[in-house]
């Protein structure tokens, strides 16, 4: 008798099992018969509104990127580059549109022997959902086609345009010795330099309140020795700005300018020492002994090479 009961409890056991499966593969071939139709019908749509969120997406970070560097409120070198940002970022926010649905997508599905009643029942209903949610989707309109790599590239121009120029400001804010000297080392007509120490500066102002923090001198090449004062044994510092000119670095741009304005009380007389000019904390001075145009020639090749963005 125990052995029959055993039988019988493990034909419903095998029937149940069996009941289970086939009724979780009714359902999941009804949602499989249904997604062929359903991913046809739905297919020109997703992939003209995947192609156009990914547009919008790109656009709308950049903005988002270009508009947070402004916020920091950082000062470039050339101002000109935060105009040409703010006009970049107006323009894409004028184009910009919104995002549109992307329609849930479905997968196939298959049937495994060896899952367990409760997992065939979860897959059945699952099931039997996804095919009622395919149903019920309406399909819209091909959303319409943007194309932003245009205003795109105009913006990330820009936008690096102002990064590199609040870098190129930074750049010539307080520098080190060594770092103005190694950028005019690629200027071809500078032949040597020197920077000023406490023990040597012909003008005695290094780290002074009102002076300088750091002094580099150099010759340049096209001022002939024979117009120069020079005493046994004297070197670059001793020649000064008349031997090729001076960089001169200042703490904060206050005292750059009021060490300008004071050079320039000696313009146009017999004390005249040559061009000076200030760009950012420092005070680029060239020798008496250039013309004009090799002053300004001169004065713009060390400029380039103090604010160069070197990636």
């Amino acid at each position: 008798m125990k052995k029959v009961l055993v039988v019988l409890i493990a034909l419903l056991l095998l029937t149940g099992c069996a009941s289970a499966l086939e009724s979780a593969q009714k359902s999941v071939d009804k949602y499989n018969e249904e997604l062929i139709t359903y991913n046809q019908k739905i297919s020109d749509y997703n992939t003209a509104a995947k192609t156009r969120n990914e547009s919008v997406k790109a656009l709308t970070e950049e903005l988002n990127s270009s508009q947070e560097s402004i916020n920091r409120n950082e000062t470039p070198f050339d101002e000109n580059t935060l105009v040409e940002l703010k006009d970049a970022i107006m323009k894409g926010n004028d184009v910009l549109v919104a995002e549109v649905e992307v329609l849930p997508e479905f997968n196939k599905i298959v049937v495994s022997e060896s899952l367990s009643d409760e997992e065939l029942k979860s897959l059945k209903i699952q099931a039997e959902q996804d095919l009622k949610t395919m149903k019920g989707v309406t399909v819209p309109e091909t959303p319409e086609a943007v194309n932003y790599s245009e205003i795109l590239s105009v913006l990330q121009e820009a936008h690096k345009n102002y990064e590199n120029s609040i870098k190129s400001l930074k750049q010539i804010t307080a520098p080190a010795d060594e770092f103005v000297m190694s950028r005019l080392q690629s200027i071809d007509t500078i032949m040597g330099m020197e920077a000023v120490t406490e023990d040597h500066d012909p003008n005695g102002l290094l780290n002074k309140a009102g002076g300088y923090i750091g002094t580099v001198y150099f010759r340049d090449i096209r001022v002939k020795e024979d117009d120069l004062y020079i005493l046994d044994g004297g070197t670059i510092i001793d020649t000064g700005t008349d031997g090729g000119g001076a960089i001169e670095i200042y703490p904060d741009a206050e005292g750059a300018q009021k060490r300008n304005d004071y050079l320039a009380t000696w313009d146009g007389t017999i004390f005249d020492s040559g061009s000076h000019v200030v760009y950012g904390t420092i005070v680029i001075r060239t020798s008496t002994h250039l013309t004009a145009t090799q002053q300004k020639e001169l004065t713009e090749k060390i400029l380039n090479a103090l604010i160069e963005i070197k990636e």
